[in-house]
């Protein structure tokens, strides 16, 4: 067995480290000290060592003892209230850790021992009944949601809204990597923008982050899912793109897909629909990225890789298409 495949795992911490090594700076012993600090702010002083589990602007996670994770939220501290509320939803396909307690931008969850997602048809079909769980949580409309899980910011049209997104990274990025990407994301979202709206119609609680790095499996053989404070409204294949983002393999992709449909409908083709979706995913993540980076090279190898297989892809069916109807 293989874990599943996830290079944004080797994304996290290079630049940080290498920039604070060329200053001299011993990277371990500062990091530890400011999350220290932002810890006790939170919990108040406590005895013995901590580990740093994950951290980034977004937020900051922080096992306390043997039983305790303090999450951190520091880009936005609302997060909180609405990721508390989803993890208390009782959830029956999927494990999530315990509130244990709540601040104003931190959450204290309970610690689950577990170890990466496998490339296999058993994790392949433990991540579809989930997300297909998950999912069965609709909406009216698209949007971001308040603490109550309600729609608090629609987006009157939500494959403008997240086109929006991607208009605006791309010009904010460096000139490099907006001329490589412009163009061909442009043409590529503009000649696909009417089945993207079909396809985007009825919208769904989504994860939003559904990806190998917040999927973790148990020694129970249950699946794990952390990390839910990008949660929101929308089309489902946004989350289905994450997961199938880095190829997983064949018996996993078909066991997702049979689990999945036992509770939710997946369009035909939906692979390479939701590689299509999972567009607006990617250039996100190059906001603000250093154009040499890892995260920037295989991101943006990602993105031309999916445009020209999905452009290829649909030209195939399309000729299936006018074969059998000749």
């Amino acid at each position: 067995m293989r874990p599943l495949p996830n290079p944004e795992r080797a994304w996290e911490r290079a630049a940080p480290a290498e920039t604070l090594a060329r200053a001299g700076i011993d990277l371990a012993r500062a990091e530890i000290d400011l999350v220290r600090a932002e810890v006790e702010r939170r919990i108040g002083p406590f005895p013995g060592e901590m580990e740093v589990l994950s951290g980034g602007l977004a937020n900051v996670n922080v096992r306390v003892g043997a039983g305790r994770v303090v999450r951190v939220y520091r880009r936005d501290p609302g997060a909180a209230s609405k990721e508390a509320s989803l993890l208390a939803r009782g959830w029956r396909s999927f494990r999530v850790p315990a509130v244990l307690s709540a601040g104003e931008d931190f959450l204290v969850l309970e610690h689950v021992a577990h170890g990466p997602l496998q490339d296999t048809a058993a994790c392949g079909a433990a991540a579809g009944r989930a997300l297909a769980e998950i999912h069965g949580v609709g909406f009216d409309r698209a949007g971001f949601l308040g603490p109550d899980l309600a729609v608090t910011w629609p987006f009157d049209d939500c494959i403008g809204a997240l086109r929006a997104h991607v208009d605006a990274v791309l010009d904010r990025l460096a000139p490099a990597l907006r001329d490589a990407l412009s163009e061909p994301v442009g043409a590529f979202l503009d000649a696909s923008a009417g089945a993207l709206r079909g396809l985007a119609s009825a919208p769904v609680l989504l994860h939003g982050d559904f990806k190998a790095s917040n999927l973790h499996w148990l020694a129970s053989g249950e699946l794990l899912v952390l990390d839910w404070e990008f949660a929101y409204a929308g089309p489902s294949l946004m989350d289905v793109g994450q997961i199938l983002r880095w190829s997983p393999g064949p018996e996993f992709v078909a066991a997702f897909a049979d689990a999945y449909r036992e509770r939710a409908p997946l369009p035909e083709g939906f692979e390479r629909w939701a590689a299509a979706f999972d567009l607006f995913n990617l250039v996100g993540l190059l906001d603000g990225v250093e154009p040499g980076s890892r995260r920037a090279v295989d991101v943006c190898g990602r993105i031309l890789k999916t445009v020209e297989r999905v452009e290829e892809e649909g030209a195939s069916s399309g000729a299936t298409r006018r074969t059998l109807r000749q």
